[in-house]
């Protein structure tokens, strides 16, 4: 099951600049003048006049040929100074189609359009592996070519520019013009909807979180007005009770922070799968109302997201994933850093949550992370290898609620136990 998150349709910038043109001589070209410049050599050898009109005339169409290639790319380019380019969904999702139109519009809109030879580059993680072919549309002053996406691949892919190719009437020379600009393209990873699929929530760990307000229909759930409140969230029984302005606090609000420890593995092969399913966990502790953390070991950057706009945090999560890569090295001590960080940060005031690569008991990083479970207000999820028992085994001692997953379907099982308390511990 996967989720698209933000998916409207975005517009490429226009290029201010355009783009250099490719030309090619075709075999046919080099043949011609090559053999116009050998019969021309060949008749003032032997003083033919004829040999010498024949080689004239060839290099002469030779030459008009160029000369016709040069003034249609700068017509083309003065008739054609923009491309717009539309993609839908924006971002994409991996595994998910998605749709291009390109609008290469001439400067004056009433003329007729020629029939350009137009096509559009990009990258192969975008389209896929099977074939793509795009359906050309005229109209006054414009044409439109529309394409097929299917993205096999997380990342940020480039794609663009629109090219136009124009050739001379001889076919001695081609030239490809890019019209418009190159556009990024970010590739979301898939994402499991682990409520949709069963899964609990996290409201055993937030009974032991310390200081975890739980909301009531009493002053609990009310807090100071604040310039920019709802008046309709104004609570009138507790605002006479206080003779000061209260509104109804936010149902999230009484739920604690958490923590997510992404530990990546270092071959490319399993690290979209760990991606995946680090993406799927950070929505579902964000849809279960708790500001949320990202700790991935290696990265400089800890970026954190508030669950009062989880629209917004949903699309920065999805947006972190695109960027996530292996760590450089294998051992532990970029976990162990990241451990300590969170420690230093937190405390012991957040939920942690840690998606866990099988490591040896005697692991640094290991080590180190089950010390953030003495206070019972952590899980984990060990990715399934030929370790992941002794993995769990060490958390488990340190106070961890534990589950092993191995791919994307059996994710929501592994957390509805950890996250429900039915996980070993």
């Amino acid at each position: 099951m996967t989720s698209r998150g933000t998916s409207q349709a975005r517009t490429a910038p226009a290029s201010a600049r355009p783009g250099r043109t490719e030309t090619v001589v075709t075999a046919r070209g080099i043949g011609m003048a090559g053999a116009s410049i050998a019969v021309l050599a060949l008749g003032i050898g032997l003083a033919s006049t004829l040999l010498v009109f024949i080689g004239m005339t060839v290099l002469a169409a030779t030459l008009i040929s160029a000369a016709w290639l040069v003034g249609a790319v700068q017509m083309l380019r003065r008739r054609f100074r923009t491309a717009r380019r539309v993609v839908a969904p924006f971002p994409l999702v991996v595994g998910e189609p998605g749709s291009v139109t390109v609008d290469v519009d001439a400067v004056r809109a009433t003329r007729r359009v020629p029939r350009l030879d137009i096509r559009e580059q990009a990258s192969p993680e975008l389209t896929g592996p099977r074939p793509t072919s795009a359906e050309v549309l005229r109209a006054p002053g414009r044409v439109r070519l529309a394409y097929a996406l299917h993205p096999d691949a997380r990342g940020r892919w480039p794609l663009g520019p629109a090219v136009v190719r124009v050739s001379d009437p001889f076919g001695l020379a081609w030239a490809d013009t890019p019209v418009g600009a190159e556009e990024v393209v970010p590739v979301r990873p898939q994402v499991v909807d682990l409520a949709a699929a069963g899964a609990a929530r996290l409201e055993g760990l937030e009974q032991l979180s310390r200081g975890a307000r739980r909301a009531s229909s009493d002053d609990a759930a009310v807090r100071e007005y604040r310039v920019g409140d709802d008046p309709r969230r104004v609570h009138w029984p507790s605002t006479a009770r206080r003779g000061s302005l209260v509104v109804r606090a936010d149902e999230h609000a009484g739920r604690p922070p958490a923590t997510l420890i992404v530990d990546l593995p270092g071959d490319e092969e399993s690290l979209e799968t760990a991606v995946s399913a680090a993406a799927s966990v950070a929505l579902s502790v964000i849809a279960d109302g708790h500001g949320l953390t990202f700790e991935v070991p290696g990265s400089v950057d800890s970026p954190s997201w508030n669950a009062d706009a989880p629209d917004e945090a949903r699309a920065g999560i999805l947006d972190a994933c695109v960027d996530l890569r292996s760590p450089s090295t294998g051992d532990g001590d970029a976990l162990a850093q990241a451990t300590h960080a969170v420690l230093r940060r937190d405390g012991a005031a957040s939920l942690v949550i840690a998606m866990v690569e099988p490591r040896g008991e005697r692991d640094t990083g290991l080590v180190a992370l089950s010390g953030l479970g003495a206070g019972g207000r952590a899980i984990a999820l060990v990715r399934a290898g030929e370790r992941a028992s002794e993995t769990q085994r060490l958390l488990a001692r340190g106070g961890w609620r534990c589950a092993i997953w191995n791919d994307l379907d059996d994710l929501a099982d592994a957390w509805g136990s950890i996250a429900g308390g039915t996980g070993k511990s």
